[in-house]
């Protein structure tokens, strides 16, 4: 995403109700802690299994 996208993305939160809000707080929430569950990328993971293949 672009810095300005990113910029009119935040924009816009003033916008959403307090639900959506919570909302939007909770789905964030969520990907973060797949993402950081998630040590290596797809591709690192198959790039490791070629080194050592």
């Amino acid at each position: 995403m672009k810095t300005q996208q990113f910029n009119d993305l935040k924009a816009m939160l003033q916008g959403l109700t307090t639900s959506q809000l919570k909302s939007l707080q909770n789905e964030i929430s969520r990907t973060l802690s797949h993402k950081k569950a998630q040590l290596l990328t797809n591709e690192e993971r198959d790039l490791l299994a070629k080194l050592f293949s």
